[in-house]
C-alpha cells in the first residue's frame, strides 16, 4: 500500500517522491495528470501552524514569479491545487539530473552549462520588467539532461525587483552559495546571482559537494581559492571565475549579459595559444627561375600544453590543382608538427611563374591552439627578364690597345737599336783610352734620345689631347696618343743632337759609371711611361663607370688590355719567344673572354626569355 496522498481528485496520479525538506516542509513528487497521462512535478507544502501566513505568501510570490515566465530554460508553470493538507505547486517535469549528482562533464559541456544559466540569468535581468533574482543558484536547483540541457529551477526565494523576499527571512539561501550582500541582508543587485553561480561552477569543476563548499574559502581573503584543483583550465576561464565571486559586488560583472559576453570566447581548458613573428612573408627574387627560402617560427607559450598542427596553401583559381599535403611552387618543410618552439621552412620556386610579376596566396595554419586556424599571407615578387646587358667601349679599348702596342714596339726597337750601338762603341774603343771622347758622344747620342722619346711622349700626348678635345674623350685619348708617338720621334731627334754635343766632354766620367747610367736611363722611360699610363687609365676608367660599369671590372680590363699591348709590341720587335708567347697568350685569352662576354649573355637572356614566353607558366 502506497503512502504517497491522494491528488486523483485533482486530476493527478502520484508516481513516487522525489525529495523531502522536513524543515521547510515541502515534499516533492513526480507525477502524471490522469486525462492526458504528461508528467508532471508537484511540490507540496503543508505548514505547521495554519495560520503561517508568511509561508502562504511565500508560495503565492513563487507561484506569481513563474506564471509570468516564459523560457526554455525554465519549467513552466501549469496549476495549483489545495488538498487539504498544504498548497500544491504542479510544474513541468523535465527529465534531467541535479548538478549536484555525481557526473562527468566535458570542458565544451561544463562552458555549455555555464552559457545557459547566463542565458536565464539574462532574460531574467535583461527581459523581465522589473527584473527578477532567483537568489538561491546552486547545484541542487540546477538540473541538466543528457544533451547538456540545462534548467533553473526553485524560485522559492526568488525577488521582484526592490519588492520585499518571498520567504519572511533572507537567510532563505544555502550557506557558500549565497553573496556577502544576501548574507548581511543588504539590497540584492544584478551581480549578487552571478557570485552564486560562479560558486556552482566552481564546485563543478573541482568536484566539491555542496556542503563541503567552505573548503574552497580563504578564511583570511574571504575569497575562493581553487587554482591548484584545476591545473588544466586555462588561466583566463579561471580568472573569469574569480570576478565572478569577487566578495565586493562593485568588482564582479555588473550583469549576467556582461559575464556571458566575457565568457564566449574563453576556452575552458588550457590550450596552446599560437605566437607567429610575423603574418606576412614577403619573397623577392633577384634572378629569374630562383628558388627562396624563409624561415617561419611557430610558438607556443601556454605551459602544460603541447602544440600541434600542419600548414597548407590555401587554393587559388590560377594555380594548379593540388592536394593539402602538395603545392605546385610552395613547399612547407616540415608540413606537419608537434611541439612548443618549431621552425619551419617555406620555399617559393619561381621558376614555374611568370616574370617580373607580383603573386599573393595565403598559407594556412591548422592547430590545436585557441584560433584552430590562422591565415598567413605569401608574396612573392618575381625577377625581371633582363635582356639588358653591359657593353664595354670596344672603340676605347681598340685605341688604347694599338696605342700600347705602337708605343712598346718604339720603345723596344730604341733600345734594341741604341743598346747596340752603344754595345758596339765600348768594345771598339775598349782598348784607346785617347778615343773617350768619341765614346761619350756616342753614348750621349743614346741618352739623350731615350730621354728625348720620354719627355717628346709625355708632352705631346697632352698637347694632342687638348688639339683633338673637341671630339670628346675618344678625340682626347687618340689625339694623345698620335702626339706621344710623334713627340717620341721629335724628342729622339732633338736630344739625341744634344747629347752628342755634350757627350764628349763627359764621356770620360760616363764611361767610368756606365752601368749607373743605363739604369738610370731605364728609370726614366718607366717613369714616364707610368705617367703617361696614369693619365690615360684614369681618362679611360671613367669612360667604363659612365657605362654602368664597376670600378673592379673596369680595372680588369684596362689590366688586360695594357699587357696584351705591351707584349704584343714587344713581340713584333723582338720575335715570338717561348716566354714572351706564354704571356701574351695569358693576358690576351682573359680580354678576348671579357669581351665576348656580353654579346654572348645578351644572346643567352634573349633565348631565355623566348622560352619564358613559350611556357605555359602560372598566372598571378
Amino acid at each position: 500500500m502506497s503512502n504517497h496522498p491522494d491528488f486523483s481528485s485533482n486530476g493527478y496520479q502520484i508516481i513516487e517522491e522525489l525529495s523531502h525538506n522536513v524543515q521547510g516542509g515541502r515534499i516533492t513528487y513526480k507525477a502524471i495528470e490522469i486525462i492526458t497521462h504528461t508528467p508532471v512535478i508537484i511540490k507540496q507544502f503543508r505548514f505547521a501552524n495554519n495560520n503561517d501566513w508568511n509561508s502562504y505568501k511565500a508560495i503565492e510570490r513563487e507561484i506569481e514569479v513563474l506564471q509570468g515566465l516564459n523560457h526554455p530554460g525554465i519549467p513552466q508553470y501549469l496549476n495549483r491545487f489545495d488538498p487539504g493538507d498544504g498548497l500544491c505547486l504542479v510544474q513541468e517535469y523535465i527529465n534531467a539530473q541535479p548538478l549536484s549528482t555525481s557526473r562527468s562533464f566535458s570542458p565544451e559541456e561544463i562552458k555549455s552549462i555555464a552559457v545557459q544559466l547566463l542565458e536565464i540569468l539574462v532574460y531574467l535581468q535583461e527581459e523581465r520588467i522589473p527584473p527578477i533574482f532567483h537568489q538561491d543558484i546552486k547545484p541542487e536547483n540546477i538540473l541538466v539532461d543528457d544533451n547538456i540541457k540545462t534548467y533553473l529551477i526553485d524560485f522559492g526565494l526568488a525577488r521582484i525587483s526592490s519588492n520585499t523576499m518571498a520567504l519572511s527571512s533572507m537567510m532563505g539561501g544555502t550557506m557558500g552559495f549565497m553573496p556577502p550582500e544576501q548574507i548581511r541582508n543588504l539590497k540584492p543587485t544584478e551581480a549578487s546571482d552571478l557570485y552564486s553561480l560562479g560558486a556552482t561552477l566552481i564546485c563543478l569543476i573541482t568536484r566539491t559537494k555542496s556542503i563541503d563548499i567552505g573548503n574552497l574559502v580563504d578564511f583570511d581573503t574571504n575569497k575562493f581559492s581553487f587554482k591548484e584543483r584545476v591545473p588544466k583550465f586555462s588561466f583566463r576561464f579561471i580568472q573569469w571565475l574569480e570576478k565572478m565571486v569577487e566578495p565586493n559586488p562593485s568588482n564582479r560583472y555588473h550583469n549576467a549579459k556582461l559575464a556571458l559576453e566575457a565568457l564566449q570566447p574563453l576556452y575552458v581548458m588550457r590550450v596552446p595559444e599560437v605566437s607567429l613573428e610575423t603574418t606576412e612573408l614577403e619573397f623577392i627574387a633577384e634572378k629569374v627561375g630562383e628558388s627562396l627560402t624563409q624561415n617561419l617560427t611557430i610558438n607556443n607559450n601556454i605551459p602544460e600544453t603541447t602544440l600541434q598542427g600542419h600548414l597548407s596553401i590555401s587554393p587559388h583559381p590560377n594555380d594548379p590543382p593540388h592536394t593539402p599535403d602538395s603545392h605546385t611552387w610552395i613547399r612547407c618543410f616540415p608540413q606537419r608538427f608537434e611541439g612548443n618552439s618549431v621552425n619551419c621552412k617555406i620555399t617559393v620556386d619561381t621558376s614555374k611563374l611568370k616574370a617580373d610579376k607580383h603573386y599573393q596566396r595565403e598559407l594556412v595554419l591548422h592547430s590545436n591552439a585557441t584560433e584552430f586556424t590562422r591565415y598567413l599571407k605569401v608574396k612573392v615578387k618575381t625577377a625581371k627578364l633582363n635582356v639588358h646587358v653591359l657593353f664595354p667601349p670596344y672603340l676605347t679599348i681598340a685605341s688604347f690597345l694599338i696605342s700600347l702596342i705602337l708605343l712598346s714596339s718604339f720603345i723596344c726597337q730604341g733600345w734594341v737599336m741604341n743598346g747596340a750601338e752603344v754595345t758596339q762603341t765600348v768594345l771598339t774603343y775598349l782598348g784607346n783610352f785617347s778615343d773617350l771622347f768619341a765614346s761619350g758622344a756616342n753614348i750621349g747620342t743614346g741618352i739623350g734620345m731615350n730621354i728625348g722619346r720620354v719627355i717628346g711622349a709625355f708632352i705631346c700626348f697632352t698637347l694632342g689631347g687638348y688639339l683633338f678635345s673637341f671630339l670628346g674623350r675618344y678625340g682626347i685619348f687618340m689625339g694623345g696618343s698620335f702626339g706621344g708617338i710623334m713627340g717620341w720621334l721629335l724628342g729622339e731627334e732633338r736630344l739625341a743632337n744634344i747629347g752628342q754635343a755634350v757627350g764628349g766632354p763627359i764621356g770620360a766620367i760616363l764611361w767610368s759609371i756606365i752601368g749607373f747610367v743605363f739604369a738610370f736611363i731605364l728609370l726614366i722611360n718607366l717613369y714616364g711611361f707610368t705617367k703617361a699610363f696614369k693619365v690615360t687609365n684614369s681618362l679611360i676608367l671613367d669612360i667604363f663607370q659612365e657605362k654602368g660599369f664597376s670600378q673592379r671590372r673596369a680595372i680588369f680590363y684596362i689590366i688586360f688590355t695594357f699587357l696584351t699591348g705591351i707584349l704584343t709590341g714587344i713581340c713584333l720587335v723582338m720575335g715570338f719567344s717561348l716566354y714572351l708567347t706564354i704571356g701574351l697568350t695569358a693576358s690576351s685569352l682573359p680580354l678576348i673572354a671579357m669581351l665576348l662576354y656580353s654579346p654572348l649573355r645578351l644572346s643567352q637572356l634573349k633565348a631565355q626569355y623566348r622560352r619564358q614566353e613559350s611556357k605555359n607558366l602560372i598566372e598571378p
